[in-house]
């Protein structure tokens, strides 16, 4: 039985694909394979590019010009925080994404590896077999 998203607000991403992927093992719904790999590398460079601007955050982690006035600084406190370090910091955003977008990729070659046993297996059970010729 497929996972329910009905009210899928309170459900993370991650936890969907990782619902996805588990349902999946258990004979759920796929994607096609030769779209599932056209996903799996388009996943792979979605992450190395969230990685990157990720790595690019020390140059936003640094705010200064802000003045010398306690109010000035403060500021640039709170702006370096949104970079990297606050609660709800950039930082903290790409790394949610990144997670989400490994999940995906998860159940993308999940996909791929299901198709690739099924062959696998059909081929071993038609080879026990012989085709008598006409």
């Amino acid at each position: 039985m497929p996972p329910q998203f009905e009210g899928s607000e309170s459900l993370d991403a991650r936890s969907m694909w990782s619902a996805l992927t588990a349902d999946l093992e258990s004979g759920g719904l796929s994607v096609d394979r030769d779209v599932a790999r056209k996903l799996v590398s388009a996943c792979r460079q979605l992450r190395d590019e969230l990685v990157a601007m990720k790595d690019g955050l020390d140059d936003l982690a640094a705010v200064k010009g802000m003045g010398t006035l306690q109010s000035g600084i403060d500021l640039a406190k709170k702006f370096s925080e949104k970079a990297v370090g606050g609660g709800d910091s950039l930082e903290k955003t790409l790394d949610s994404h990144i997670a989400v977008v490994k999940e995906m990729r998860a159940y993308f070659q999940a996909c791929i590896d299901r198709y690739e046993s099924v062959d696998g297996d059909n081929a071993n059970r038609l080879a026990r077999h012989e085709v008598s010729g006409s």
